[in-house]
């Protein structure tokens, strides 16, 4: 099946590499990530607003997977509290990365964001800040620069994303 697909498409990933190219080595994260969340919007169905920020997950852990130069960890336990994503620099193959990341992402229905969407964002200001004070943090980071980043969706879309 996959012979028969790539005979007649390709998916061309040159541009998504190189965003996380910008990510890993000049800690430009903002393209890479916009990238992932206009994919989202742009595949989502109906069906996958029932499932919410596991939708979500899935397709940010399916792009960051091809990632190279991270070992990408979704819901790994940090400080007592599990983040959704964590971007541990592979410093064996690629010895020059300077930059990591921890996501955070957050999902309300549009019919919920107007009265839930700021108390999610504090919250999820508070729980990123916990993970990255912990111990195991710091060794997994190993020398590089720590960026926390939020993003919250409300349905298909992404209406606020900050390093926090």
């Amino acid at each position: 099946m996959l012979e028969q697909y790539q005979g007649k498409e390709r998916i061309d990933l040159t541009d998504l590499i190189g965003r996380f190219y910008n990510m890993a080595f000049d800690g430009d994260w903002r393209p890479a990530l916009e990238k992932m969340a206009h994919d989202y919007k742009e595949n989502s169905s109906v069906r996958s607003l029932i499932e919410g920020e596991r939708n979500i997950q899935g397709l940010f852990q399916a792009y960051l997977s091809i990632n190279a130069y991270y070992l990408t960890a979704p819901e790994v336990e940090l400080n007592h509290g599990f983040c959704d994503m964590f971007l541990m620099p592979d410093l064996q193959r690629y010895s020059e990365v300077k930059h990591s990341y921890i996501l955070e992402l957050k999902y309300l229905s549009a019919k919920d964001y107007d009265v839930k969407g700021e108390a999610q964002w504090e919250d999820a200001i508070t729980q990123i800040h916990r993970y990255a004070q912990g111990p195991k943090v710091q060794l997994m980071c190993q020398g590089t620069t720590l960026h926390c980043i939020v993003m919250q969706f409300s349905g298909w879309e992404l209406v606020r994303m900050e390093e926090v």
